[in-house]
């Protein structure tokens, strides 16, 4: 027998480990690197521990490691690895082949290969779960007819597949303002379909997903008569929503005078208890300047995993044009924080009779025009609250393409039309990315990220992105900016003194803002700072913010300065 032996300095603190075995034994544990020096009696022995299990599970299953203490601090131990078992076969035995080729299973992986007992148990939990969301919560798997013949191990699945469960009633423990069919159909558990182990995990997820809902424990199974019923400690939470903000801002018409802005929201979370929203918004931002936006979302289309999201806008701007929009979007949420949709955006833009470019020389920077674009959208969260999130990732990414045909305007010398191509394609592209990032106990530090750009080889203002304001870069008044390509980012760390309440400081600024159209440009780079805060009571919520913005056309200043508040009420 050869001693490998690892020197150590003498020391009343320190415990020492000595292998012994034979030399190809010990080249093999060389591996390892095993810790022969420590002030821990117990890691030497954890170690020993750890490099048996590990040696067994790559095939070493005549290993023998014993351990004697020489004295009080030298530990010897001596290790026989034993032969290296490999396998012959494993066969399928009574599993499925179809249902083996959809976990992986592949018969060469186990056939004139070495034992790993790790493989094996990978292989066995892959069919119990597959199992378990296959109607089979009760399945087990092991290895029969087991054969070892000169260190090569024969052995066939048995897979015992248990009582075929399907999914019975929900159960709740206080009445809510919910159909039950459809709240089946939304957590995809319906009456009599298969159980799923895995459906059944991710039911806080999606319950999470649904602002008029909460769970206040977690999901509870009881099995009978091969059925299983789901027990949820739901309750239902106030989300319909009503506000008004009220902004004073310089009027540029009135010299010292200000301008009153406004706007409205309200949202119907929820209609008839079958997860419907109603959301309507205006905003009158500046004069003669307003925006409307309409939104149906229809969850669960005829029953089918496909929600329907319907939407109007009407966007006017002062005097020079009038943008409506109309957008349909059909939505598979695979599962609680992964959205995929198609849409299809229908947008007609309209200049008012004007005489202001009869005596135009050149074709204008507006114009009437249709637009039909196809695109696809990706929605992705871990958010962990969808209302006033404290931690977790989002991201909206959005494409669309499509053929825009310019109108003839009668304010237009119709001659100049024969400058441009009143058929073009057109491509667009959004994104958006948002981190809550939890610093402490009560700081919380909101990162936000949002970019586009808008693509065609002749551009009108009416084509362009509106950025400014209270949702984009704060410190301005709403939509002051007009884009090509944008991007901006806003940092905004919040202190939480109650659980939904904060006070926060925040700087937006804008990396990429620009526009070049044929007879206009512009670029700038705009960036606003300020304070708010934000706190809940029993009857709603209320908001202030003050803002500063500093760009090409706006001087940092307080009498540039904006104040919005305003106050949301659930019901």
């Amino acid at each position: 027998m050869i001693l490998l032996f690892f020197p150590w300095t003498l020391s009343a603190q320190e415990y020492h480990l000595e292998i012994a075995g034979s030399s190809n034994d010990l080249k093999q544990i060389h591996r390892y690197r095993i810790k022969t020096e420590t002030n821990d009696s117990l890691v030497l022995l954890s170690q020993l521990d750890e490099l048996r299990a590990t040696l067994q599970h790559e095939g070493y299953l005549d290993l023998s490691i014993q351990s004697v203490w020489r004295d009080s601090t030298n530990l010897m131990a001596t290790v026989t690895l034993g032969n290296r078992y490999q396998w012959g076969v494993l066969n399928p035995g009574n599993v499925d082949p179809i249902l083996l080729r959809k976990i992986g299973y592949r018969e060469r992986l186990f056939t004139e290969k070495p034992f790993q007992y790790a493989e094996v148990q990978a292989l066995q939990n892959k069919l119990v779960q597959y199992s378990a969301n296959a109607g089979y919560p009760f399945a087990s798997v092991k290895l029969d007819s087991i054969v070892v013949n000169q260190g090569r191990i024969k052995a066939a699945l048995n897979l015992e597949t248990g009582p075929l469960i399907t999914f019975d009633s929900i159960s709740v423990k206080v009445p809510i303002k919910v159909n039950t069919r459809f709240l089946q159909t939304y957590l995809r558990i319906p009456l009599g379909s298969p159980f799923s182990d895995q459906l059944v995990s991710e039911i806080p997820l999606r319950i999470d997903a649904l602002t008029y809902l909460k769970l206040s424990g977690d999901p509870q199974l009881s099995f009978q008569n091969d059925q299983a019923t789901t027990y949820l400690p739901l309750h239902y939470v106030k989300s319909n929503q009503i506000d008004g903000v009220i902004g004073f801002l310089p009027n540029a018409q009135s010299d010292g005078g200000l301008l009153l802005t406004g706007q409205f929201n309200l949202l119907l979370e929820n209609m008839f208890g079958s997860g419907r929203r109603l959301r309507f918004q205006w905003e009158g931002f500046k004069p003669e300047s307003q925006q409307l936006n309409i939104n149906f979302f229809q969850p669960l289309l005829l029953r089918s995993p496909i929600d329907l999201d319907l939407s109007f806008s009407l966007f006017k701007e002062d005097s020079s044009f009038i943008n409506r929009n109309f957008n349909l979007d059909l939505v598979y949420a695979y599962n609680s924080r992964h959205y995929l949709g198609m849409h299809s955006n229908f947008k007609s833009t309209r200049l008012p009779s004007s005489t202001l470019f009869e005596d135009a020389s050149t074709f204008p920077d507006l114009a009437d025009f249709n637009l039909n674009q196809f695109g696809v959208t990706y929605r992705f969260h871990n958010l962990n609250s969808l209302i006033n999130p404290k931690s977790g990732f989002q991201i909206n990414l959005s494409t669309a393409t499509g053929l825009k045909k310019i109108k003839r305007n009668s304010a237009i010398n119709d001659s100049l039309y024969n400058e441009i191509n009143l058929e073009t394609n057109q491509f667009s592209w959004e994104a958006k990315l948002e981190k809550y990032l939890p610093a402490s106990k009560h700081w919380v530090i909101a990162i936000k990220w949002h970019g586009g750009g808008v693509y065609n080889q002749r551009l009108f203002f009416n084509d362009l992105y509106r950025l400014g304001g209270l949702k984009s870069i704060r410190g301005f008044s709403e939509n002051t900016f007009f884009a090509e390509n944008f991007a901006y980012s806003s940092i905004e760390p919040r202190f939480f003194f109650e659980t939904n309440s904060y006070l926060f400081v925040f700087y937006d600024q804008a990396w990429w803002l620009s526009y070049n159209l044929e007879n206009n440009s512009f670029k700038d780079t705009p960036s606003g700072f300020g304070v708010g805060i934000s706190f809940t009571t029993t009857a709603g919520i209320f908001n202030f913010a003050w803002a500063v913005g500093s760009s090409k056309i706006q001087e940092i200043g307080f009498s540039q300065s904006k104040i919005h508040f305003g106050y949301i009420s659930r019901f």
